[in-house]
C-alpha cells in the first residue's frame, strides 16, 4: 500500500456532503456507480466526481466485486492523527503504586480521582504519603499546602491519609507514620 494520506487530507474529502454520501454507499455495499448514485441519491456525474476525490486518495478502490471501502487508509490516518498518552510522572512511586496510579493521575502529576477500591486507593496513598518528610510535624496548613499540590479535594485526601495511617494526627499536628520497609 502506497504512503497513507495526511489525516487533514482524508478529513477534507469526507468533509463534503456529496463525497459522504458517496462514501457512505460504497461502505454498505453499492458496488457501481449506478448503485451509489441511487443509494446515495445523488446524479451519476455528482458520483463520478465524488469517487474520483475517494479513489484518488485510496478511501475507495475497484475490488473484485466492484467498489469497496478501503478501511485502512482511514485507520492509518486515525493512529497518524492521534497524539501517544504520555506517562505521567510519578516520583517516588513504587513499581506496584506507579502501574496503578498511572491510571489516576494526570500528565502533569495531579490525580484526576482517588481510586473506588481499597487496596488501590491505598496505593494511591501511599504514594502521596511520599511528600511528607518521616518525623517532620505539619500544621493542617501545610498539609493542605502539600496535597493541593496533587489533588484538589485536600479535605477528602487528607482524611483517606489520616484514616488509613499514613499520616498521625494529634493535636492539630500532622506526622507521616512509617512506611512500609521504613525504620
Amino acid at each position: 500500500m502506497p504512503s497513507a494520506p495526511p489525516p487533514a487530507l482524508v478529513l477534507g474529502r469526507l468533509a463534503d456532503e456529496k463525497r459522504m454520501r458517496a462514501f457512505a454507499a460504497v461502505a454498505l455495499g453499492a458496488g457501481s456507480v449506478r448503485e451509489v448514485a441511487n443509494r446515495a441519491l445523488l446524479t451519476d456525474d455528482e458520483v463520478a466526481r465524488a469517487l474520483a476525490h475517494l479513489v484518488g486518495i485510496g478511501l475507495v478502490k475497484e475490488g473484485s466485486a466492484g467498489l469497496e471501502v478501503d478501511l485502512r487508509v482511514l485507520a492509518e490516518a486515525a493512529r497518524a492523527s492521534s497524539t501517544p498518552r504520555r506517562r505521567p510522572v510519578l516520583e517516588g512511586a513504587t513499581p506496584e503504586q506507579e502501574a496503578v496510579a498511572r491510571n489516576f493521575v494526570t500528565e502533569d502529576g495531579r490525580l484526576r480521582a482517588l481510586p473506588a477500591r481499597d487496596a488501590k486507593r491505598r496505593l494511591v496513598l501511599g504514594w502521596v504519603a511520599n511528600r511528607f518528610e518521616p518525623r517532620r510535624e505539619y500544621t493542617e496548613k501545610e498539609v493542605n499546602g502539600v496535597l493541593l499540590g496533587v489533588y484538589d479535594d485536600v479535605a477528602s485526601l487528607r482524611r483517606y491519609l489520616v484514616d488509613e495511617g499514613f499520616l498521625g494526627r494529634e493535636a492539630g499536628v500532622y506526622r507521616r507514620t512509617a512506611l512500609p520497609g521504613e525504620n
